[in-house]
């Protein structure tokens, strides 16, 4: 079984869990599952955001709890030192808004999880913000998309909107591996 037809066969699971995961590991942004996902089924986009903020808050909390316990050690080999440093100057000045700010943006989801941990930020402030963050970023996502689909023919252009995306992702996770080898070399 492909990948693709994993998130086909499985997708509230496959989304859950790709969320769980790639809140504590470096991997390509939920968009990757959300979009494919929201796409093919419009009338799921606020389940579909549920269930990746659900999946959201457990693997940030997975992350919080690994970086509490390690320390530093625990992002330096997933991250740039210059990131990390920057990260946690960022967190220790601004707090809970850095996890907010982090939430809706891009940033990925284990850097926020591994620097809350690291520093010590209280972990039920650092869920509950990161969680409130992530399903608002996911129901804009998902929003977009459904409003989007009574605009444009989806079945026309929602493959190569998504391909687009992932293949956009991709290449920021494959660039992001490339910097970080390059650092460590």
């Amino acid at each position: 079984m492909t990948v693709q037809e994993f998130f086909i066969v499985w997708q509230d699971i496959g989304l859950f869990l790709y969320a769980i995961l790639k809140a504590f590991l470096p991997l390509p942004s939920l968009e990757v599952i959300l979009v494919p996902l929201c796409l093919a089924n419009m009338d799921k986009w606020i389940i579909y955001s549920l269930e990746g903020a659900a999946g959201t808050f457990i693997g940030g909390a997975i992350g919080y709890w690994i970086a509490y316990k390690a320390g530093r050690n625990a992002l330096v080999h997933l991250a740039g030192k210059k990131d990390v440093e920057e990260g946690e100057r960022l967190m220790n000045k601004y707090g809970l808004l850095a996890v907010f700010i982090g939430g809706i943006t891009p940033i990925p989801d284990f850097l926020l999880a591994y620097l809350a941990g690291f520093t010590h930020m209280r972990f039920l402030s650092f869920a509950l913000c990161d969680a409130v963050a992530r399903l608002l970023r996911s129901l804009l996502v998902t929003y977009v998309l459904r409003a989007l689909g009574t605009v444009m023919n989806v079945d026309a252009y929602g493959t190569v909107f998504s391909m687009l995306i992932i293949i956009w992702l991709l290449w920021k996770w494959w660039k992001n591996k490339r910097e970080l080898t390059k650092e460590y070399s």
